[in-house]
């Protein structure tokens, strides 16, 4: 073999490998509604683990799933957006136009951030994020859309976040407790 043919060969070889390998199915295959269930289920089981109370657990609820819908709504026009309907939610970041993206990769990364800000155990949020960004990574999109996707994860999370410092629940936590007493001018059960 001439080492022309040996060089071409070789040449050949590295545009090869160099290439992004993109499965054709990515885009059905991460639209599997398991992603969500599953991020869900992990932010209860924290929830639990952290021994919230009904009401503090509908709010690291409610916020996550904000940020969740509003990237999800961007890949179903029949969807409206939560902008202007909810209480001072407003200027929701949106998608670049002209812009391809990973909407249920967007909305986990908005999940999962905006729930690892609310609750303690922080570190069992960290440890299910790796194994499910791993996930999406395994799905071979290309990486432009991953990377563009985890961006905007995090604009929307950011927003929702600000959104709900918002809220006063900072403030309600310096309330002092309420103490159980008998004088008969207090409700009882």
């Amino acid at each position: 073999m001439s080492l022309k043919r040996v060089w071409l060969f070789l040449l050949v070889g590295l545009v090869w490998a160099g290439c992004e390998q993109v499965n054709p199915n990515w885009k059905e295959e991460a639209s599997n509604p398991e992603f969500l269930h599953r991020s869900l289920k992990k932010l209860t089981d924290v929830i639990v683990h952290d021994i919230f109370s009904p009401p503090v657990a509908s709010r690291i609820y409610v916020y996550p799933s904000v940020a969740a819908y509003e990237i999800l709504q961007n890949g179903y026009p029949e969807y409206v957006s939560l902008e202007g309907q909810l209480n001072d939610f407003k200027e929701v970041p949106k998608p670049e136009e002209g812009k391809e993206y990973c909407y249920p990769l967007a909305a986990i990364h908005a999940f999962l951030t905006v729930g690892k800000a609310l609750i303690f155990s922080e570190d069992q949020i960290e440890e299910f994020e790796q194994q499910i960004y791993q996930e999406f990574k395994d799905l071979q999109m290309p990486k432009a859309i991953y990377e563009r996707s985890m961006a905007f994860g995090k604009q929307m999370a950011d927003h929702v976040l600000a959104w709900a410092d918002k809220d006063m629940y900072k403030e309600t936590r310096t309330f002092p407790k309420y103490t159980i007493t008998d004088d008969p001018a207090r409700w009882k059960p």
